[in-house]
C-alpha cells in the first residue's frame, strides 16, 4: 500500500509531458465536501477554508466560509468615505480600501528621473539589455 504513492510519482516524474496530462485528467483530485463559493460584501474578511480534510465528510468542513461574521454584518458602505477602510482606528489599519482610485505613478521619484547614477545602474541590470547570447557551456 505504501508503494503506491511511490509508484506514482516516479511515473509523474519519468513520464513526459503528455503522459502527465493524461494521467492528470484520467485521476483528477477528489474533494468531497465541496461547497459553493459565496458572495462577499465590502470589505469583509476572508477566510480560507483550509486544504486538510478534503476527503472527509462532515457538516463542519462542509460550512459556507463565505458568511459574514462579527463586525463585517454590518454594512460599511453607510459609513462616511475616510472609514471605509480595513481596521479603522487602530494601529494596523490599512490606508486605502483598494488601489484602483489612487494614482501610484511618481514621476519625481528618483527611480523615475534620468540621471547618471540610474543610467550606470540600469545599462547593467539583469533583463534589459535588448540581445540575448546563449551562455557558454564552460565558465573562463
Amino acid at each position: 500500500v505504501q508503494d503506491e504513492p511511490q509508484a506514482v510519482v516516479s511515473t509523474q516524474s519519468t513520464g513526459t509531458e503528455d503522459e502527465r496530462k493524461m494521467w492528470s485528467k484520467m485521476n483528477p483530485k477528489q474533494i468531497t465536501n465541496k461547497t459553493e463559493k459565496g458572495k462577499y460584501r465590502f470589505l469583509q474578511k476572508y477566510y480560507h477554508r483550509g486544504a486538510f480534510y478534503m476527503d472527509q465528510e462532515e457538516t463542519v468542513l462542509k460550512q459556507d466560509f463565505s458568511k459574514p461574521t462579527l463586525e463585517d454584518h454590518f454594512d460599511k458602505s453607510i459609513l462616511p468615505k475616510v472609514m471605509q477602510v480595513k481596521n479603522f482606528g487602530r494601529s494596523g489599519r490599512t490606508k486605502y480600501t483598494h488601489l484602483l482610485d489612487q494614482d501610484t505613478t511618481n514621476s519625481e521619484s528618483p527611480w523615475a528621473q534620468t540621471n547618471q547614477l540610474n543610467t550606470k545602474f540600469t545599462a547593467n541590470a539583469g533583463g534589459t539589455k535588448l540581445n540575448f547570447t546563449r551562455p557558454s557551456s564552460k565558465k573562463r
